[in-house]
């Protein structure tokens, strides 16, 4: 489990049209000092990323702390500009995150269950983990559900009743 420190940073990335996840407390909590970055709804994605890497960059040299967390939360676009803009993203986060031995990117993403952008996070997230195997950086994906933090999984029933189960559905 990640510690709290009070000189660690998390970095949130959120794209135009992406809704802010619930769960980001928690990992915000582990890093306190926050840097948000939020792209405009009229801002192009070279723009955006030019930011983003400006803007991370400056964090990370002004020695406010160690980047802990980043967290790309995405938007529901599948196209070839987008899927660079969150690529150059989580390589600039990584960047800043050094050779932490204990740090977490998560991507995110909001969009229904069939939507394409799923598979392409996942594909994303696959390729960060070769990259970075063996490594204290871990990369996770997350899509947002109504729920935030732990659930059962089971619940216990009467006395001599058989368990009831669930099936976690968009969990991350």
């Amino acid at each position: 489990m990640l510690e709290n420190r009070d000189d660690l940073m998390s970095i949130v990335v959120l794209e135009a049209g992406a809704a802010w996840p619930t769960w980001l407390t928690e990992y915000q909590r582990l890093a306190p000092n926050a840097l948000v970055i939020a792209q405009a709804k009229a801002e192009t994605l070279d723009t955006f990323s030019g930011r983003v890497a400006h803007r991370v960059a400056e964090a990370a040299a002004g020695g406010k702390g160690r980047v802990r967390v980043g967290a790309i939360v995405c938007s529901d676009l599948v196209d070839r500009e987008a899927l660079a803009l969150r690529e150059g993203v989580a390589r600039t986060i990584l960047k800043a995150m050094g050779s932490s031995d204990e740090a977490e990117l998560v991507i995110a993403g909001d969009g229904p269950e069939d939507n394409p952008s799923r598979h392409e996070l996942f594909a994303l997230a696959g390729a960060l983990c070769e990259e970075l195997g063996g490594t204290g950086v871990n990369v996770r994906v997350r899509f947002t559900t109504g729920k935030s933090g732990m659930m059962r999984s089971v619940i216990p029933g009467a006395a001599g009743a058989e368990p009831e189960h669930r099936v976690a559905k968009g969990s991350g």
